[in-house]
């Protein structure tokens, strides 16, 4: 699972700084100690930062993260062949899945009905027909050509994806599924659960989505930084967090293309890149749906994007147009 990181943690609220004047974290109150990680996880680099009166117990409950991290990838991964899901693409079906399919396919589904569709993870099949173009044509600056688009679209669609309990199963030959759009999202959440369950108040965690737990000890937000998609080393915006999450994507992510103009952000209705937004994000309650949305949302108009807000006021959207 691979995700686009595109935010820093801060501790300043001051905008208008490179990154390279910010610093990683904050003072905390002396009865606290700060117990940081950084390292590499699900294929990227990840952070928890986290605020206690016991460092041993922080670490043991830590490694607690680190075995639930391990054990959903084995679950959720595209790139491990003898995961789940892997098998589900392969078999066109799974039998009694893991418990933990049906909280995120829920999830899923209702992304896909809050985005009108926008968000769908039954796209693996273009993502395919794209890889496979620009293996064949690596210079090539068009992409595939609208009779491949359309087979590929012709094996996906959230509404052909069958779910319960017991059993996952398309119902058209050829579809796949991916889950990176919202697996690092639930994965984080799933992590965090476990801290806030371990009476933890104040904790950061970074997987690709940002997961806050309460607020800063210093008893703020916790402040993050959103770099500026035309500029990776400044700031386009700093979003304060409290007891929530957010998740970026952007066309800047997983070329494609030699010339980045396709690249992993596919509307599951033309087959067609993102081109509406350089970057988006969205903070949520939780970092599932922050992590669905600003895939789905990548591809929303000002109106949609204004109307969504309009319905759900716990979410919040950042643009750079």
């Amino acid at each position: 699972m691979q995700r686009r990181r595109f935010i820093q943690i801060l501790a300043t609220s001051a905008t208008g700084l490179s990154l390279g004047q910010l610093a990683a974290a904050s003072p905390a109150p002396r009865s606290l100690q700060a117990v940081r990680w950084q390292g590499y996880t699900l294929g990227a680099q990840g952070s928890f930062t986290l605020y206690t009166e016991n460092r041993l117990a922080a670490q043991a409950v830590l490694q607690h993260c680190f075995d639930e991290i391990r054990r959903l990838e084995s679950l959720f991964s595209l790139y491990d062949h003898t995961s789940e899901l892997c098998r589900l693409n392969r078999d066109g079906y799974l039998n009694a899945p893991a418990a933990d399919w049906r909280p995120l396919l829920d999830a899923a589904n209702h992304a896909h009905a809050l985005s009108h569709g926008l968000f769908d993870p039954t796209i693996q099949p273009l993502w395919h027909a794209y890889k496979q173009h620009f293996q064949a044509q690596p210079d090539a600056t068009t992409g595939p050509s609208e009779p491949t688009l359309a087979k590929a679209r012709a094996h996906s669609g959230w509404e052909h994806l069958q779910y319960a309990t017991d059993s996952i199963r398309f119902n058209r030959p050829g579809m796949q599924l991916t889950l990176n759009g919202i697996a690092q999202g639930f994965i984080t959440d799933r992590v965090s659960d476990i801290l806030r369950q371990a009476g933890y108040q104040h904790v950061l965690v970074e997987l690709g989505e940002t997961r806050a737990l309460g607020s800063h000890p210093e008893q703020r937000p916790w402040k993050i930084g959103i770099k500026d998609a035309g500029h990776a080393s400044e700031l386009h915006e700093v979003a304060e967090l409290n007891d929530q999450a957010l998740a970026t994507s952007g066309s800047y992510g997983s070329p494609l293309s030699k010339d980045g103009s396709y690249h992993h952000l596919i509307h599951p209705q033309t087959g067609l890149p993102a081109t509406r937004w350089k970057s988006l994000s969205v903070i949520a309650p939780t970092a599932t749906q922050a992590d669905a949305l600003s895939t789905g949302l990548s591809f929303a108009s000002n109106e949609q994007i204004h109307n969504i807000e309009h319905a759900h006021p716990k979410l919040r959207v950042l643009k750079q147009g």
